[in-house]
């Protein structure tokens, strides 16, 4: 009889185990994710993918967040095509890059500058060397040309559409970035600019 019940307590013991590892498996599988309450895409900068992790932990604490669900998605971008879809669908809040390739998206409208939003009036507090600017290219102007690289500017107007991340050594210490002289910009299609605000104050030490 103690033969049988120890034989049978081998099963015993290995179906609870699968039981509650099951149940385990359905509860990360059906518990809601953390919402993305601000993404970072950073564009012609080599880092480490285990930099982005550690920045976000950084920034997720700065902004007081609850990481069980919300967090920060900071990421690279291997194409304009790809950062072009991320800006139109609204899956990227900031965008930091080299002053040349900024300028191609800041020109054809799609980052925020103090005039379009009240958040933004801490830009106009920075010193002027930490502030961005370029001329803007309607649509109507970019169909006029033949080629993208050839439409003229609406005016002369300049617009104060990004910020130089160099008052810190934030950018280099915190995130590992080689850049010289980022420039990051919030996007005309961000769901998150109070937190995009934020970081950026952050990163400027506002």
């Amino acid at each position: 009889a103690q033969y049988f019940a120890d034989y049978y307590l081998k099963f015993v013991i290995a179906a609870v185990i699968v039981t509650v590892g099951i149940i385990y498996f359905v509860r990360d599988v059906t518990a809601p994710k953390p919402e993305i309450v601000l993404s970072i895409a950073i564009e012609g900068d080599s880092i480490d993918d285990a930099n982005f992790a550690k920045f976000a932990e950084i920034i997720e604490d700065e902004l007081n967040l609850d990481t069980e669900h919300e967090r920060v998605d900071v990421f690279s971008t291997i194409s304009d095509i790809q950062l072009q879809t991320l800006l139109y669908t609204s899956q990227a809040d900031v965008v930091i890059s080299t002053e040349e390739k900024f300028q191609k998206w800041a020109e054809t409208g799609y980052f925020l500058e103090p005039g379009s939003t009240e958040e933004l009036s801490f830009y106009n507090g920075l010193p002027e060397d930490q502030k961005y600017y370029s001329q803007y290219i309607s649509s109507e102007g970019l169909y006029n040309s033949e080629q993208i690289k050839d439409a003229e500017p609406d005016g002369t107007t300049l617009y104060n559409y990004g910020i130089y991340l160099t008052g810190t050594d934030k950018y280099a210490k915190e995130l590992g970035g080689l850049m010289e002289s980022p420039v990051a910009g919030i996007s005309v299609s961000s769901g998150n600019i109070g937190y995009a605000v934020a970081f950026l104050k952050y990163m400027t030490n506002r």
